[in-house]
C-alpha cells in the first residue's frame, strides 16, 4: 500500500500521471500513465481495483478514461503488460504487441533528447531497416569507369649478356670474370610425411544432432517475455 501511495504522490503534468476512479469520496481504483520514448505513445504502467469491487466493470470504465486522457493528451497508441489478464485486456480491443521502451519517471530527470540519443526504440529500428532496404534496391545506374590498366614491365634481359669493358682496354678482363654468374639454386625442401599415413589424418569430427530448441511465440496462452523478477509478462497495446 505504501508503494501504491508513493505513486499516486508522484504524478505530475509532465508524467508520469496518475489518473484515480472516484466514486463520490470512495476511491475505486488508479491507473499510472508514462510516455513511450521515441513515438505518440503511452504506457499504461499499472491498473488498480479495490479488491472487493472487482468483478464489477469497473476496470472497463477505468480504462475507458485512461483512453480518453491519453487521446486528449495527443496520444494515438495505448501499450502496457499484464501477467493474467491478457484475455480482459483482448476483449478491451487490445493485441499482442512487441516490447518498447517507457520513459517513466526518466522524463522529469533526464532531457528527452539524451533519451533519445541512447535508447534504441522500435520506430528508430524500423526507420534503420526501411533505410537499409532503400541503399540495397536503388543501386548505382551509372557506375564509375574502372582505372586504367598498368604499364606492361620491360622484358628481361637475356642470361647469355656479357658486360663488356672499354673498347680501348679489350683484353684488360677476362671473359670468365666478366660474365654475369646465375643465381646459386633454391635449397631443398625436406620431403613433406606421407599423408596416407593413418596417424596423420585426424579423425572426422562427429556430427552434432539436431537442435531442440524452438522460438516461443507469443499468444494469450504463453509469451517468451519476462519481468525484473523472471515472471512470464504479456505486452499488449491498442490504437486510439
Amino acid at each position: 500500500m505504501g508503494a501504491r501511495l508513493h505513486s499516486l504522490r508522484q504524478s505530475s503534468d509532465s508524467y508520469p500521471a496518475c489518473l484515480v476512479l472516484l466514486e463520490g469520496e470512495m476511491l475505486i481504483g488508479h491507473a499510472r500513465v508514462s510516455r513511450v520514448l521515441g513515438s505518440r505513445s503511452a504506457f499504461v504502467e499499472s491498473v488498480v481495483v479495490r479488491d472487493e469491487l472487482r468483478g464489477r466493470g469497473y476496470g472497463r470504465v477505468l480504462m475507458e478514461g485512461v483512453e480518453c486522457y491519453a487521446r486528449t493528451r495527443g496520444f494515438t497508441r495505448l501499450y502496457l503488460t499484464t501477467h493474467d489478464k491478457q484475455h480482459f485486456y483482448a476483449h478491451l480491443g487490445f493485441v499482442l504487441s512487441r516490447p518498447v521502451q517507457n520513459v517513466g519517471t526518466l522524463a522529469s530527470l533526464v532531457p528527452m533528447e539524451l533519451l533519445h540519443k541512447f535508447c534504441r526504440t522500435a520506430e528508430n529500428e524500423r526507420d534503420g531497416e526501411k533505410k537499409t532496404k532503400s541503399n540495397t534496391a536503388a543501386p548505382n545506374v551509372n557506375p564509375p569507369p574502372p582505372p586504367p590498366l598498368p604499364p606492361p614491365p620491360p622484358p628481361p634481359l637475356p642470361p647469355n649478356t656479357i658486360a663488356r669493358t672499354s673498347p680501348s682496354h679489350p683484353s684488360s678482363i677476362s671473359p670468365s670474370s666478366s660474365a654475369v654468374q646465375p643465381p646459386p639454386p633454391p635449397p631443398t625442401l625436406p620431403p613433406s610425411p606421407s599423408r596416407s599415413s593413418p596417424s596423420s589424418v585426424p579423425p572426422p569430427a562427429p556430427a552434432l544432432p539436431p537442435s531442440s530448441w524452438v522460438p516461443v511465440e507469443q499468444t494469450l496462452e504463453q509469451t517468451p517475455y519476462t519481468d525484473n523478477r523472471g515472471l512470464p509478462v504479456f505486452w499488449m497495446h491498442k490504437n486510439i
